[in-house]
């Protein structure tokens, strides 16, 4: 009995054992421990005081937490807290505040790094203006400004003016979207005569909005120099909270619509006959400086720009309003002072200050900025007022700072606000209430009964009418698929939407020999197919391409008539209007011009066809265009017209704007940008785009700019790097 109760005491004695161990952190359990329980002994090893709620490590297990543990209290911190998206900030020596990770804010270091990599992406002027060119439509891209809505046909809703010792205030609401308004407050000078200099100023996270004296004392004296200043609102912030709550404005979208609203801003002052479009600028604090580099590096209608308490290397915006869409992904990455470089050279000033990520804005950042406008001779038009005993805030100092700056540039006096102490004086400005600067009533009761009520009612209204804007835009790029991959492949279609052009041509598929052309989208799975990859795309199917008869005779094949057929039967089956039709070599009509009559028939017949379908024919010729417009009057069909190639004339020294005029808006069904298949279109001196869009312009053509060649002769076949350069490029002259 004794060796019985010792064998079961032993017993127990080794479960209890095992127990104990099995509860130890181990291998089998991946060394886990609360994260609460984590911190607390960092806090004790380190001798750290570390500040966080509850609630934001409750319920959080730290796998292999002993082997988190480094030397250092920063790296054990960042190797603990990182798997949780959390941060650890120094607060002081001894002292950290714990929150979530903030992707916008980077270390002093880390920030001054990628400034360095960034300068080191251009060496000159040219490098700098081929990245800029690059940088600006991928802006607004990102934004999903790439094609701007319509603005809504209906007036702006004003209040009566309210008059002040030296200026004038009234209250506006400009309807940016459909029943989407941008609320705002304008001061103007009390007498003035001619055309005034515009001020924007968009209004920072600061408590009470626009509302604030230190937003009333800017504009107000500012208007007193001579300036109308309008001071607007943010997105679902002040006014704008009768449509929208407040956690509205943390939302992505809210950094598109405010760029949206800028831009409307400017239309409707720049449109007034007392405005000076020769003299406009804009200045905002904190996220209404990150906003105003953004809007001044995407508009070029801003002249001058004052960001104050906002420019850094090493903080991108910490609310979504500012860093929300990825706009710093463009150009392979980019950050807000290269984004404030793109004014370069237009004057920019600077305003920085000790209390914030703009505390060290004279050691790194001004440098970059000063090399930049130095490479357009414009070094003395950047400007920098640092400030290091201040904190974040508009102040006076930096009113100043922009007085000065605005005065220089825009010509404004300060005569009338300079007291007998030589001092700049804002004391004659009467702070109104809040209530004085609503448009719509105390209540709202003046909102108009179409208002967007909610944020998903937004989202709805906002992609719609960027669809529209897209399917009605004057100027569409389009590829062909045979020039990106091979025919009738669908993932040129694919490719045409990576590379940012509106649209494609499919070809039809080759002849040869063959009674009609090789056409797989007869297939029904098949060309679902491809109308689903260009739905998903959102890429247009602008037109198909009968390709084979460059090398093949329309003049000479019996069976044209079938072909024809194909391709008008697959265009009604895929909704396309447009079908591209060269001559081609046998039936160059400049060479052969004893085949004129057989073309005129067989076109004839093709335009019959083709009205009956009620779709377009584009014909390429080698004719000069007064030799088009005779060959369109004998077929005599509108079914038929001219697809128009830039390469054409220029072989011949014909000079394109004086045939784009000769042939007319409405003989031109599309037009092929190419020219030397050696060089892009920005280096081929034989290109003038510019001047090529002027004359559209004046004629009111709209339609496709299809990109056919013009590849860099170093690098032919890398398709990615050709097109992408070419749409970027068009883009850049014919965006609207």
């Amino acid at each position: 009995m004794k060796y019985l109760c010792l064998w079961v005491l032993f017993g127990c004695l080794c479960i209890t054992g095992m127990t104990s161990l099995q509860a130890q952190p181990s291998s089998d359990t991946r060394y886990e421990l609360p994260l609460k329980d984590v911190l607390n002994d960092v806090s004790k090893r380190y001798k750290l005081a570390l500040k966080y709620p509850d609630s934001l490590v409750a319920g959080k297990m730290v796998t292999y937490a002993e082997w988190k543990y480094r030397l250092g209290a920063d790296e054990t911190l960042d190797n603990i807290l990182r798997p949780f998206e959390l941060k650890a900030k120094k607060e002081k020596e001894g002292q950290y505040k714990i929150g979530p990770y903030e992707y916008y804010r980077w270390s002093v270091t880390e920030g001054w790094a990628e400034m360095d990599r960034i300068a080191g992406l251009y060496q000159d002027l040219n490098g700098w203006e081929q990245r800029k060119a690059t940088l600006v439509p991928c802006l607004r891209e990102a934004l999903g400004l790439s094609d701007l809505p319509e603005t809504p046909a209906r007036p702006v809703i004003t209040t009566p003016i309210r008059r002040y010792d030296g200026y004038t205030v009234e209250n506006l609401a400009i309807e940016i979207l459909s029943g989407l308004w941008l609320n705002g407050s304008l001061y103007r000078p009390a007498k003035y005569k001619g055309r005034i200099p515009v001020i924007l100023n968009p209004d920072g996270h600061w408590e009470k909005q626009r509302y604030r004296p230190d937003c009333q004392l800017r504009c107000a004296t500012l208007a007193r120099m001579g300036a109308m200043a309008f001071s607007y609102d943010l997105f679902a912030w002040g006014e704008s909270l009768l449509q929208f709550k407040i956690e509205d404005h943390r939302r992505s979208l809210a950094m598109a619509i405010q760029a949206l609203g800028s831009i409307r801003i400017l239309d409707h002052l720049l449109a007034r006959p007392d405005a000076d479009t020769s003299r406009v600028a804009i200045t905002g604090g904190s996220g209404g400086g990150s906003h105003t580099e953004l809007v001044a590096a995407i508009d070029p209608r801003i002249k001058a720009s004052a960001p104050v308490v906002s420019l850094s290397s090493y903080f991108y915006g910490g609310c979504p309003c500012e860093s929300g869409l990825d706009i710093h992904s463009c150009g392979g990455r980019t950050n807000n002072v290269e984004i404030a470089a793109l004014a370069a050279p237009r004057p920019q000033l600077v305003v920085s200050d000790g209390g914030d990520w703009t505390d060290r804005m004279p050691e790194h950042d001004l440098p970059y900025l000063q090399r930049m406008y130095r490479m357009y001779g414009a070094e003395d038009r950047i400007h920098n007022v640092h400030l290091p005993a201040e904190r974040h805030d508009f102040g006076i100092n930096k009113r100043k700072a922009v007085y000065r700056f605005m005065t220089r540039y825009l010509g404004l006096d300060t005569t009338s606000i300079i007291n007998d102490k030589y001092e700049f004086d804002e004391s004659f400005v009467t702070i109104e209430p809040e209530q004085a600067m609503y448009v719509f009533g105390d209540k709202g009761e003046r909102l108009p009964s179409h208002a967007i009520k909610g944020f998903e009612q937004l989202e709805q209204v906002f992609a719609a009418e960027i669809e529209k804007a897209k399917k009605n835009k004057r100027y569409k790029i389009g590829l062909i698929d045979l020039m990106l991959l091979k025919r009738q492949k669908a993932g040129a279609i694919t490719l045409t939407s990576e590379l940012k052009a509106d649209g494609v041509e499919i070809d039809m598929g080759g002849l040869g020999n063959r009674p009609t052309f090789d056409n797989a989208l007869r297939n029904d799975s098949v060309r679902r197919s491809f109308l689903q990859t260009a739905n998903n795309g959102k890429v247009e199917i602008f037109a198909l391409g009968m390709s084979g008869y460059y090398a093949q005779s329309f003049c000479g094949r019996e069976n044209y008539q079938q072909s024809i057929t194909d391709c008008i039967e697959t265009m009604q089956q895929m909704n396309v209007k447009t079908a591209f039709l060269p001559l081609g070599v046998q039936c160059d009509l400049k060479k052969n011009p004893s085949l004129r009559d057989s073309v005129v028939v067989r076109l004839r017949v093709a335009g019959r066809m083709a009205e009956e379908a009620g779709v377009i024919i584009a014909v390429e010729t080698a004719l000069s265009a007064r030799e088009e417009v005779r060959l369109l009057k004998d077929i005599g069909s509108p079914a038929i017209r001219i697809c128009f190639n830039l390469s054409n004339p220029l072989k011949e020294g014909r000079d394109p704007q004086t045939e784009i005029r000769i042939l007319g808006k409405d003989r031109i069904a599309l037009i092929h940008i190419t020219n030397r298949d050696s060089l892009w279109l920005e280096n081929d001196p034989q290109v003038d785009l510019p001047a090529i869009k002027r004359t559209l312009d004046a004629m009111d053509w709209r339609g496709w700019l299809v990109v056919e060649r013009s590849r860099d002769a170093r690098k032919p076949s890398d398709t990615r790097y050709n097109y992408g350069a070419n749409v970027r490029y068009l883009r850049r002259i014919f965006g609207e």
